[in-house]
């Protein structure tokens, strides 16, 4: 990595777990310096802890809760003066029909995913104008670029990220603000642990695991992905391939589509007796 993060000031709101915390880890070694925010005290306070010779803290807040993000942003901004980058990687996964969905889980990935990411991007954009400097990086998905059969509300706040990053990004530019949006495939992460099922065989669905991406390999690929300001970062090839073919062959990726919800059903979804 090159020094492009060396003695930067860089909040990483979901930073204690899964690729934040790898992207936590490897700003460190690169002398940032970083502000861990997170929900989750006991892997927060251990990453601290963990990185103790560097220039690493951590505050717990919840990024949902408006009027603590901005406390918090503002606090980071008075004591160093600005902020230089906030990856906005806070999120839950849910997977399941959308038939299958009860209507409070809808609401509670809604509030996880875009709300943790709308509050940190506003937040971090206000500071970011006054200073007339900065990079907003917000957590998407693949499946926020074409939509997965089996993971459609999940990937519909994803969807919701990428628009509201990719206008931001045309909107913040002659501002002297940078905008990127990071689309991973799936990476072995605890996201999968403490996610929402719904009628999904997860002991089934979790054995997959071992050919996930791991969270070292994704972070590299996102550190790369912003140090070069790209607008969407992919952390694999297929997720570019997919990209594409939704784009400009939309007839096969329908096919593909209804491969993937027809191995899901036959697979994974369970079925009441």
């Amino acid at each position: 990595m090159n020094e492009i993060f060396k003695d930067k000031i860089i909040i990483v709101a979901g930073g204690a777990s899964g690729i934040g915390r790898e992207i936590v880890r490897q700003l460190a070694i690169n002398d940032a310096k970083i502000v861990i925010v997170d929900r989750d005290l006991e892997n927060g306070t251990s990453l601290q802890a963990e990185l103790e010779e560097y220039t690493v803290a951590f505050q717990q807040s919840d990024m949902t809760n408006a009027s603590e993000v901005e406390k918090l942003f503002d606090s980071v901004f008075q004591e160093y003066g600005r902020i230089d980058y906030v990856f906005n990687s806070a999120g839950n996964f849910m997977g399941g029909e959308i038939r299958d969905t009860p209507l409070e889980n809808w609401q509670a990935v809604i509030q996880n995913n875009i709300w943790a990411v709308y509050n940190g991007t506003h937040y971090a954009y206000q500071i970011m104008l006054i200073q007339k400097y900065g990079h907003i990086i917000n957590f998407a998905s693949a499946a926020g670029l074409f939509p997965v059969p089996g993971m459609g509300i999940y990937g519909s706040t994803k969807f919701a990220i990428v628009g509201l990053s990719e206008a931001l990004r045309h909107e913040a530019k002659s501002l002297g603000i940078k905008v990127s949006t990071v689309c991973p495939t799936v990476v072995d992460t605890p996201l999968y642990d403490t996610a929402i099922y719904n009628k999904v065989n997860i002991q089934k669905a979790l054995k997959k695991r071992s050919k996930l991406q791991t969270p070292e390999f994704a972070a590299q690929r996102v550190l790369k992905g912003v140090s070069k300001n790209r607008a969407i970062i992919h952390t694999a090839g297929s997720t570019r391939i997919g990209w594409w073919i939704y784009k400009f062959a939309p007839w096969l990726y329908d096919i593909s589509a209804q491969r993937i919800i027809g191995m899901y059903r036959k697979n994974f979804r369970m079925v009441d007796k």
